[in-house]
């Protein structure tokens, strides 16, 4: 199931919905409950709360897929206008994954963390979806992309083992994990957190949806691509991780007890660059989609 949170209209004052996509078109939640009335429980309703509705979304996909395409396309929504909301619009935390990809350890200069997964917080409020702009500060140096596979916590769970880890997961979606590198740079020569240059406003393109992870069997065969103005500059195998993402999830557990809505960033490969206004930058996975969003200078 490819689920999504969208505004009717391009509004940011509009209410944030979720829906899902069939084709290429928006089926809210709502219809699906509306149309399969006869095959969910009777107590299931779509709950305010969008962490409640991730940890849900197994129970969703397993009635959409009970359904008839046909069925599902007869009460299809077609208002024009709808715009993309961050798939989860202000995740309760960012786990960010340092050089889990050796190759890009190796062209920042560094060794891969083999023992244990190198860990740092995103602010959510950096958080945007597809089709907004990345806006680069006055005062910012260079700004770099980073393309990277997310992946979306959908059951609690606090010192889980790595056997039982994926068992965790709601879906996957797309992270650009936007950074100011020289102030990243300057912070780690001073022993301080990556924080601060990670969580710029708007540094944190999230989207365009989720995919259920009954979709994706096997994330390790995914093949992530990031590309500058239609060039090719990031192209790597989720299987190339130097820590999985079953290791992943078992690793941030035994710290913190993982929540439906929290978002682990597994890592950026090889190839990653600055940033100008005008650029158009994409990251993507042919089982997701295009994350997508222009750069823009602050006005």
């Amino acid at each position: 199931m490819k689920f999504i949170c969208y505004r009717e209209f391009d509004d940011p004052e509009e209410p944030i919905h979720p829906g899902i996509i069939i084709g290429s078109k928006v089926l809210p939640l709502a219809r699906v409950l509306t149309v399969s009335e006869a095959i969910h429980p009777q107590n299931l309703t779509i709950p305010d709360d969008v962490f409640e509705l991730i940890g849900l979304l197994p129970v969703f996909a397993k009635i959409v897929k009970a359904l008839s395409v046909t069925k599902i396309l007869d009460q299809i929504w077609q208002e024009v206008g709808v715009t993309l909301a961050p798939p989860v619009p202000r995740p309760n935390r960012i786990f960010g994954i340092g050089r889990n990809y050796a190759d890009h350890a190796k062209e920042m200069g560094n060794e891969a963390p083999i023992d244990e997964p190198i860990v740092f917080l995103k602010a959510s409020s950096s958080v945007i979806a597809s089709g907004n702009q990345i806006v680069i500060p006055s005062w910012a140096e260079r700004v770099d992309f980073e393309g990277e596979l997310a992946v979306v916590i959908g059951l609690a769970g606090k010192d889980i083992p790595r056997e039982d880890a994926m068992k965790h997961v709601a879906g996957y979606t797309l992270f650009n994990d936007v950074t100011e590198r020289n102030m990243q740079t300057r912070d780690i020569a001073r022993s301080q957190p990556w924080f601060r240059s990670k969580s710029i406003d708007t540094f944190g393109p999230l989207g365009p949806a989720l995919i259920t992870a009954d979709e994706i069997k096997d994330p390790s065969k995914l093949t992530l691509r990031t590309e500058v103005n239609g060039e090719l500059r990031q192209e790597a195998s989720v299987g190339d991780l130097v820590h999985p993402i079953d290791e992943l999830i078992s690793f941030l557990s035994r710290y913190f007890a993982l929540e439906p809505g929290d978002v682990i960033a597994t890592g950026t490969p090889a190839g990653i660059g600055p940033l100008k206004e005008g650029d158009v930058v994409t990251v993507s996975v042919p089982e997701i989609g295009q994350l997508t969003n222009p750069v823009a200078a602050e006005m």
